[in-house]
């Protein structure tokens, strides 16, 4: 596999990073949503198990691996619970480690935003951790109309910042979500490690939890693109801080944008 290293960092001026994976964990909202599901669907059959329902589950993250539509396991049941998660999306949301300081380090020297798969109420958790102060735009799929795989809505972002995408950096932890449409523009991409630090929010059904662990790892390996042999490899945003760091200084953003 051959995997750009030096090279695509230093081509780097302008960075667009996702959100979850990167920035906070996308699993404790998958999971408090699946037990809202299952406790819904529960109350109005009470003969279904936790081992029907994981089953279900797992077709159904499995088989939309590669897709972006809203929540429907269950539906209307999925439904109902997506919104209580997000009634409480800030209190819910855990910060990768060192995240936030990296996404500011990378600031100091290039223009960084935000291109993300999110929901309207992710833009709380930026504010209120600190890091929306070091970004120049946050551009959400909720918000802009276009979702990721498209190559749009990184498109739109570039677009409205006036960057140049040959010398844009787009990083993720999804080959197809994020390598693959930046590649497609013209940009490089760099792939961070899927984090593993998250925490099962209280409440949570331990049967539940195993099962989801399990296809966890199953959609890490549907999720393999020929994207990823062509993107720079990261551990998270503080190595690519670290590599970035000994390139040559970027223009300053308020440069980048004149």
């Amino acid at each position: 596999m051959t995997k750009p290293t030096k090279p695509l960092a230093s081509a780097a001026e302008t960075i667009a990073t996702d959100v979850g994976g990167v920035l906070y964990y996308d699993e404790p909202f998958e999971l408090v949503w699946l037990q809202g599901v299952l406790e819904l669907v529960g109350e109005a059959d009470p003969t279904l198990t936790v081992e029907q329902f994981t089953t279900e589950m797992r077709r159904f993250y499995l088989q939309r691996a590669s897709a972006t539509a809203s929540p429907g396991l269950y539906s209307p049941a999925g439904a109902h619970a997506w919104t209580s998660v997000r009634r409480r999306w800030t209190d819910l949301a855990q910060l990768v480690p060192g995240a936030v300081a990296a996404l500011a380090t990378l600031a100091e020297q290039r223009p960084v935003c935000v291109v993300a798969n999110q929901p309207p109420e992710c833009e709380e958790v930026l504010r209120a951790s600190g890091a929306a102060e070091h970004l120049a735009l946050v551009a959400l799929d909720t918000t802009v109309g276009i979702a990721k795989p498209d190559p749009g809505l990184l498109g739109w972002a570039i677009e409205q910042l006036g960057w140049n995408p040959t010398t844009t950096l787009m990083v993720g932890d999804r080959p197809d979500h994020d390598a693959a449409p930046a590649q497609r523009l013209g940009a490089h991409a760099a792939l961070v490690t899927p984090p593993t630090g998250w925490s099962a929010p209280p409440g949570v059904d331990p049967a539940l939890l195993a099962a989801y662990e399990k296809v966890r790892a199953e959609r890490l390996e549907v999720r393999r693109h020929p994207a990823a042999d062509h993107s720079l490899h990261v551990r998270d945003l503080a190595d690519l801080a670290t590599q970035l760091a000994d390139r040559a200084p970027a223009r300053r953003w308020t440069e980048v944008l004149r």
